[in-house]
């Protein structure tokens, strides 16, 4: 930072001769004389000393302005330089990036550039006040004839408008949307989890059909083609399943036996890594080299100790790789990890309801009635999760293997795009509430399925229904109160279902006509 003088001094500027004009090179050089202060007092400069310190920290306020500008004009102001000087300073060697000249939006005027001369600018102040300080020197006078010569040009001042830069950066205008995905993605801490997707086998037969059906043909290169580079593979996949080419598929079955009981580095034999894979024809594979090698598939385990259904529940293996699983007769009465059955798993990990439906179909009824470590059945973890699809399988499978059919048909009567739909879902069922004394007959006096519908957890010794009241599930309510759950089965608090709504409807977002309901089955049930 240059620092500024603020007393007066005495300024010296030769004029130089213009080589044109002869008359002017003779004359002497013009002085331009600024008076002098007179010496500064004993008194005042005690004062000045004493203010030096304020003096610096208004300094340094100064200096901390945003605006250049006004700082300068502000040292200029207490230098007592005109404004013509500060136009010179503040315009000299300022550019943008771009490499164009700023433009000072303070002046509004310029000069002609022919106009211009080499003798300095002088302040009329100055001038006025050297030649009546000074009228007997004959510089004085030479100097104050010179500027009165009328042979002199005359600057004209031009005015112009007022020019603005235009470098400025150009702004990216980014939408709402833009900022509030990067401010989500900024505070996700954890990654997202999603399900590995299925492999699913080619199907190179409906992709010839499809190409071969196009009413407009697309022109391609025959480099390029799709019939030509997979031809080779139909015709395999064709003639395995039509059984012919005999010896290629004895060198794929035999290369099958040899590796069935060799573990791979992450603890898995073959028909595992089928199992994640997805591979439908690979799973099918091993289980014929299991049959026909004397292998027992439930003693096929990974380093983990888990078997081929465990396997496939936990990683949500597709409908039939489950259906040829259970169909090598794969135990399905197991008990793993924290005592959790095989309907345990698949209700933890939310299978795909068909497989739930096909997996119920096999296993024994008495299962449902088994608990795990938190002590809670199937049909518990079902209502506390609103898996109501999964509970709706369970009861309707009992009712199909014991009666033969199913005593609600809402699958059968709903399109499959309603089936998740949980307003769809209350509704059906709230009706059947109201038919109730149609199918009663269908479902008193049946033992097993009043214990699984009743039964209790470990723990509090709450059934179902009581979750499904505490929990707010309105449509679960419906469901269970239309296989005539008991509303009047007691806790280990001595609360039940009913008691508990009663206590708590005015805070519970529960229709009232679940009460009704509610007397209505105790009706049923004590008639």
């Amino acid at each position: 930072m240059k620092k500024v003088l603020l007393t007066k001094s005495q300024l010296i500027q030769p004029v130089i001769p213009d080589g044109s004009d002869l008359l002017l090179a003779k004359q002497p050089t013009p002085v331009r004389l600024i008076s002098m202060p007179a010496p500064m007092g004993t008194t005042t400069y005690i004062q000045r000393k004493s203010c030096q310190v304020i003096y610096e920290e208004i300094f340094k306020l100064l200096m901390r302005l945003p605006d250049k500008a006004l700082t300068q004009r502000v040292i200029d102001a207490i230098n007592n330089r005109s404004s013509s000087d500060k136009v010179a300073i503040s315009n000299q060697g300022k550019q943008c990036s771009c490499r164009a000249q700023k433009v000072d939006s303070s002046t509004q005027t310029e000069t002609e550039p022919q106009e211009r001369t080499t003798k300095p600018l002088k302040r009329p102040d100055l001038i006025n006040e050297s030649s009546t300080g000074n009228t007997n020197s004959p510089q004085a006078t030479s100097s104050s004839s010179h500027i009165k010569t009328p042979n002199e040009p005359q600057k004209v001042p031009k005015k112009r408008g007022r020019k603005r830069n235009t470098c400025v950066p150009q702004v990216v205008k980014r939408s709402a949307a833009e900022m509030a995905l990067q401010e989500r993605e900024e505070k996700q801490l954890t990654p997202v989890v999603t399900k590995k997707k299925k492999q699913e086998a080619p199907d190179f037969f409906n992709a010839a059909e499809n190409m071969h059906s196009k009413a407009t043909p697309q022109r391609r290169e025959s480099t390029n083609s799709i019939i030509s580079l997979n031809f080779d593979e139909m015709t395999l996949v064709e003639d395995y399943i039509n059984g012919s080419n005999k010896d290629r598929i004895i060198r794929i079955m035999a290369n099958e036996f040899k590796k069935a009981r060799i573990m791979s580095e992450e603890g898995l034999l073959p028909i595992h890594d089928e199992i994640l894979d997805g591979n439908v024809f690979g799973v099918n594979r091993q289980i014929f080299v299991c049959l026909h090698d004397k292998m027992d598939i439930n003693e096929l385990l990974t380093s983990d100790g888990e078997d081929c259904l465990e396997l496939a529940l936990t990683n949500d293996a597709d409908t039939e790789i489950i259906s040829l699983i259970l169909s090598a007769h794969c135990h399905t009465d197991n008990l793993y990890e924290n005592s959790n059955t095989a309907l345990h798993l698949a209700v933890i990990n939310n299978i795909n309801i068909e497989s739930f439906r096909l997996l119920m179909r096999r296993i024994d009824l008495n299962i449902l009635l088994l608990t795990n470590d938190d002590g809670y059945t199937v049909l518990h973890l079902a209502v506390r999760n609103n898996q109501f699809l999964i509970a709706e399988a369970i009861l309707d499978i009992i009712d199909e293997r014991e009666l033969g059919e199913t005593v609600y048909r809402r699958t059968q009567e709903s399109s499959n795009a309603n089936d998740a739909d949980e307003k769809a879902f209350a509704k059906y069922y709230d009706r059947a509430c109201e038919r109730l004394e149609l199918s009663k007959q269908k479902l008193k006096n049946r033992r097993h399925k009043m214990d699984v519908i009743n039964a209790s957890e470990a723990r509090g010794g709450n059934p179902p229904l009581f979750y499904a009241v505490e929990g707010e599930q309105e449509h679960l309510c419906y469901f269970l109160l239309a296989h005539l759950a008991d509303p009047d089965e007691e806790n280990l608090s001595g609360h039940s279902p009913k008691s508990f709504h009663y206590e708590y409807a005015r805070t519970l977002r529960i229709n009232l006509k679940v009460a009704r309901v509610m007397e209505k089955v105790v009706g049923i049930l004590n008639s």
